[in-house]
């Protein structure tokens, strides 16, 4: 059970001691990810304005890991958000795509490049880009693979 304390917890990379942040990556990711080229900065804060969790994750990937993330994150291909219209909506509110033109792709690339850490591959073309199902703007996960990485980060507020 998660405390309500008003303390922000916060876990960077250059921390001497990983163990507890490598475990908090497990949890989030379903896999416990390769130390080597791991970088990470985790921010979870729970108190009386609420939760304000923002999270992000480059490391390594071995394709046996994924479906543990899939099913940890509930992970769906951006082409699988306009199966649900009510979702698309938000979704597309969420990566500033409302009324505007051009793919959920191309929207969903400049949103990454956006919001991802300096650690974190770009989005583009060459990448597979997924969203936790349901994401939108007080809740969202988005995975991005490339180049032998998967790349996680999240935002919650609530």
């Amino acid at each position: 059970m998660r405390s309500y304390d008003g303390v922000n917890y916060q876990y960077i990379s250059d921390d001497a001691e990983k163990e507890k942040a490598i475990g908090i990556i497990a949890n989030l990711i379903g896999f416990r990810p390769k130390t080597d080229r791991l970088a990470y900065s985790l921010s979870f804060y729970a108190g009386g304005i609420g939760v304000d969790d923002r999270l992000a994750v480059s490391c390594l990937f071995d394709i046996s890991n994924w479906p543990a993330m899939v099913q940890r994150l509930r992970l769906k291909r951006v082409s699988e958000i306009s199966d649900n219209p009510i979702w698309e909506e938000d979704f597309r509110w969420l990566i500033g795509a409302e009324e505007t033109e051009g793919s959920l792709e191309e929207h969903s690339y400049r949103f990454i490049n956006t919001e991802k850490h300096d650690f974190q591959y770009v989005a583009d073309q060459q990448c597979e880009v997924f969203f936790s199902n349901e994401s939108d703007v007080n809740s969202w996960c988005v995975v991005w693979r490339v180049n032998g990485h998967v790349n996680y980060l999240s935002f919650e507020q609530g």
